[in-house]
């Protein structure tokens, strides 16, 4: 369980425990139980653009606290966990120290046997394995095309995790300017915008969103058009009254979307300059799916 260099200053170690070293020599912090995956069923990261920018903050805290000290992230030993640990410094160097995606891999070569990859939130076999180098690219990607700049801090990961919370709307900002994934509204029959579900037992299952509850966030992101790729569960009529575009592009949840749904929605990208809102009901595989094609094709 020695420490693992990394880069500069940065080592990882695959324990807990509280080591007794040379008291000028590391570092030691541990992000468990500070930072945290929330799973749908038994996926299990990767790391939120939230807790990335929460980790970059906390290493850099340490850094300059500890100017003659090198710097440990401790790291429960399984390979969960570690990808998840390995996953965060390899964001912290894409962002922080500038380095590709090649040269983050190459640094965490002794440990690409004790960690593996992501899986898919949906029930039942794995069928799809997403890599730990997959994720710091699309991160990498982002960072080159300024999606993300943690240098002038314009992302407010308290505001990230708010706005994206299922008690919250469950509302992310995928591309600046373009795309907004969000859950699915539903009519609420009174003047609420949203409402508590609850089982026969009186326990919280949900809540649910109106669309006018979006509609008062709306404004924050510039959104011109709504996407709605779900069966109709809100009139729609809400957001044309609002001054909004609007297509309906069904198809079923947990299937490739039809090429022509691929196309219209494609068409509808291009022929809206500003921000559009895209939601299935639950908002992420349906409207994940759609809009990475369409940055596929754009970039």
């Amino acid at each position: 369980n020695e420490p693992i260099f990394v880069a500069g200053r940065l080592h990882i170690v695959r324990s807990l425990a509280q080591f007794i070293d040379e008291p000028s020599k590391f570092k030691y912090f541990s992000v468990q139980g500070v930072l945290s995956y929330h799973p749908f069923y038994d996926d299990f990261g990767p790391m939120s653009l939230s807790n990335i920018t929460s980790f970059c903050s906390i290493v850099d805290t340490h850094l300059n606290q500890n100017p003659e000290k090198l710097v440990a992230l401790q790291s429960l030993p399984d390979r969960r966990s570690l990808s998840n640990s390995v996953f965060l410094m390899g964001c912290y160097m894409i962002m922080k120290l500038g380095m590709s995606p090649e040269e983050v891999e190459s640094c965490f070569g002794s440990l690409q046997d004790s960690i593996t990859s992501f899986r898919d939130i949906s029930v039942g076999k794995q069928n799809f394995d997403l890599f730990v180098k997959d994720c710091w690219e699309g991160l990498w990607k982002a960072k080159s095309l300024s999606w993300v700049d943690l240098q002038n801090e314009a992302l407010d990961p308290d505001e990230h995790v708010q706005l994206g919370g299922s008690l919250n709307g469950g509302l992310h900002e995928i591309v600046p300017g373009k795309f907004i994934a969000m859950r699915g509204p539903k009519d609420i029959p009174s003047s609420k915008t949203w409402r508590d579900i609850h089982d026969a037992g009186g326990r919280f299952i949900s809540r649910e969103f109106s669309p006018s509850f979006y509609l008062d966030i709306f404004p924050m992101f510039k959104v011109q058009a709504v996407v709605r790729l779900n069966a109709p569960e809100y009139d729609r009529e809400a957001f044309a009254r609002a001054g909004l575009g609007f297509a309906d592009l069904f198809f079923e949840d947990c299937t490739c979307p039809p090429a022509e749904v691929v196309a219209k929605f494609m068409t509808v990208a291009e022929a809206i300059p500003g921000a559009i809102a895209v939601h299935c009901r639950s908002g992420l595989g349906r409207t994940g799916t759609l809009i990475a094609l369409d940055l596929m094709r754009t970039h």
